[in-house]
């Protein structure tokens, strides 16, 4: 899988084959962000958005959800920058850095602060989303972004 271009994305994890998605499909501040089984609501989808020129070798997107439509409404983060802290919606922008892995999958890496830091589904127990330090081959640590939609210009 080539990186991801700007458009409208389900972001399934690889481990333990659930979708990226808003719990309760809420997007009030601090709702925890969960995996999920496949459902097709608007609750997995995700705008990306490319924070780079295309070409270079940067792999820095945002990934909004698209709850409020594809000109995205808002982004994930934790409360700390420590792995283990689950991962949140916050009307705040988040950046992330993709690296591309050879089954076409990506980890999601955290910008800011510990580098080493992946979005992760690391119990098979509770599909809460959290940052976890990054294991090389962990699955749970790997995201395959499906393509919905392009992006529609703003009215």
């Amino acid at each position: 899988m080539s990186f991801p271009n700007d458009g409208v994305y389900t972001i399934r994890n690889a481990g333990r084959n659930l979708m990226l998605d808003l719990t309760g499909d809420s997007t009030n501040e601090g709702n925890q962000i969960q995996g999920y089984a496949k459902n097709g609501t608007v609750a997995q989808q995700w705008v990306i958005k490319r924070q780079n020129e295309p070409g270079t070798p940067n792999k820095t997107i945002s990934i909004q959800s698209n709850n409020s439509g594809n000109n995205g409404n808002g982004c994930f983060a934790t409360a700390k920058e420590n792995a283990g802290e689950p991962v949140v919606y916050t009307r705040q922008a988040f950046v992330v850095d993709l690296s591309g892995q050879a089954d076409n999958t990506f980890n999601i890496c955290f910008t800011r602060g510990n580098r080493n830091l992946v979005l992760s589904i690391p119990n098979p127990k509770n599909s809460a989303v959290r940052l976890e330090n990054h294991a090389q081959g962990n699955t749970c640590q790997q995201w395959e972004f499906n393509r919905v939609s392009d992006l529609q210009p703003i009215a």
